[in-house]
C-alpha cells in the first residue's frame, strides 16, 4: 500500500529536486525513494570517526600487515 508524504521547502530548493530527478530520468517521487536508498550505504560522522580511532589504535599496536599490492588483499 502507498502512503503521501508531504514536505516543505524552499522553491529554489524544489526546482533543484525536480531538476536532478529529471537529470537522472526520474519523477521527484522515485528520485526522494532513490536517495534514502543511496542513504543507506553512507556512513555517519561518528561511525568514521569510530572506525578511524580503531584503525590508528590497531595500526599502533602492531596489528596491520603491510602488502606490496592491491592483489596481496584478495
Amino acid at each position: 500500500m502507498r502512503a503521501i508524504l508531504s514536505i516543505s521547502m524552499p522553491e529554489t530548493k524544489k526546482k533543484e529536486v525536480e531538476a536532478r530527478a529529471a537529470k537522472l530520468g526520474l519523477g521527484v517521487s522515485k528520485y526522494i525513494l532513490h536517495c534514502v536508498e543511496l542513504e543507506k550505504d553512507v556512513i555517519s560522522e561518528d561511525e568514521l570517526v569510530r572506525d578511524s580511532k580503531k584503525a590508528m589504535a590497531d595500526y599502533k599496536a602492531g596489528k596491520l600487515e603491510k602488502v606490496k599490492s592491491l592483489k596481496d588483499l584478495i
